[in-house]
């Protein structure tokens, strides 16, 4: 059921690098982590062989929570804030993850401990590099484990229908750091934390500078008219190039600015630089787009009274949409269906309506977004008449970036 709906999610998930992954070799993968469950959803369905993933203990606290994440083969890992007792747990993690990659399953870890939604490799725990030498001890160094970065590349991190890319890297065996770990553990430690980081920064579009990041994000991400460009990591890592290059004190506090109005404001930099206008439908398909949106309304809002008034963290947008649409949706259908029964429509009629409102459900989107692009005009009007001066500014900092954008990228 994961398979479909993550498929069914996203737009479109291109693949590359899947000739990379090791043959009948035991592999710890290493992805970045943005987006939340998304990211090992994403891994799982592009790589199919048994695979247990290594998730913060703070995800099993509720146990209803715990016993869902435990069937999908999430084992928890206890951190220093967790208390002493607490990470004493890891032992009989690592212990169990030992087992598996012995039995020739594969494990994932989130070498970077938690998602933040930042286009940037972050730096690495050293937890995966304990499971990686202890996996060597066990079988003398010859067990062969290769670590595999993989990088998770989004167009739109909390929306669906958009595009993502999932780029499998060079593997790296841990055998090659023995000789570093004879000597000193430490150190080999982080030869391996580094090598593994080195390894999955071309994989994904990654910003350097911490510092610099808003205003890569408003010149590379908010003012981007071609969403998909975003999940090329070799395009995008030369515009970060181009982008530092340019980038100076002035121009990081301006892209910082136009970042605080835009969430003071609840606008958006990227409709309101008319950079990304939804499109009205094609007239043959009006029917659908308006069935779409009145048919899909009503669950779409449970969802988002789920993510506006519950989930704080908005790292796990994509994942509640996908997780609660898979069970939300059908279950609407269905009982729409059972309540058309019982009314006395004929069943060819009900059958019709629930398979046509599973096919018709991707044009909601379009539909919504539609409407969603009409009410931010009239925030932006509002703002406007509200507020003329901060809508000056506001308004000056995006044509001024969208001219910095040109001149930087016209070098490519």
């Amino acid at each position: 059921m994961v398979y479909p709906g993550v498929h069914l999610f996203y737009r479109k998930i291109e693949v590359k690098g899947f000739d990379k992954i090791p043959r009948d070799k035991p592999i710890l993968v290493v992805p970045n982590h943005q987006n939340s469950f998304m990211d090992a959803l994403l891994v799982t369905t592009s790589y199919k062989p048994t695979m247990f993933y290594l998730t913060r203990a703070q995800a099993f606290k509720q146990k209803i929570i715990g016993a869902i994440l435990t069937a999908l083969n999430m084992l928890p890992v206890y951190r220093v804030r967790d208390g002493f007792s607490s990470v004493q747990k890891n032992k009989a993690i690592f212990e169990k993850c030992l087992e598996y990659l012995a039995n020739g399953n594969v494990i994932l870890v989130f070498a970077e401990a938690n998602h933040d939604l930042k286009r940037r490799v972050r730096p690495f725990s050293k937890g995966f590099t304990r499971i990686a030498f202890d996996a060597e001890l066990r079988h003398n160094w010859e067990f062969d484990l290769q670590i595999l970065p993989v990088g998770l590349n989004y167009s739109d991190h909390r929306f669906s229908r958009n595009k993502v890319s999932v780029v499998y890297g060079d593997p790296i065996p841990v055998a090659k750091f023995k000789e570093a770990f004879e000597a000193d553990e430490r150190k080999a430690a982080n030869l391996l934390k580094n090598a593994t980081s080195d390894g999955l920064k071309p994989l994904v579009m990654h910003v350097p500078k911490l510092d610099q990041y808003p205003l890569h994000q408003v010149l590379l991400d908010e003012l981007e008219p071609n969403r998909d460009d975003l999940v090329h990591p070799v395009l995008m890592n030369k515009r970060v190039e181009l982008v530092a290059a340019s980038s100076n004190e002035e121009l990081i506090e301006k892209s910082e600015k136009l970042i605080e109005i835009a969430r003071e404001e609840n606008l958006s930099i990227r409709e309101a630089a008319k950079i990304r206008k939804t499109r009205w439908w094609k007239l043959p398909l009006l029917p659908v787009y308006i069935f779409s949106l009145i048919n899909n309304a009503l669950p779409y809002l449970s969802i988002r009274y789920v993510i506006h008034n519950i989930i704080e963290d908005r790292g796990f947008d994509a994942s509640i949409k996908l997780l609660m649409g898979l069970i939300v949706f059908p279950a609407f259908y269905f009982l729409v269906s059972v309540v058309l029964l019982i009314s006395g429509v004929s069943w060819f009629y009900v059958l019709a309506y629930f398979l046509f409102s599973l096919v018709s459900g991707s044009f909601f989107k379009t539909a919504r977004d539609f409407f969603k692009y009409q009410a931010h005009r009239i925030r932006i009007r509002k703002f406007m008449k509200a507020n003329p001066e901060k809508y000056k500014l506001f308004n000056s900092l995006i044509y001024e970036f969208k001219a910095l954008r040109n001149r930087i990228l016209s070098t490519e």
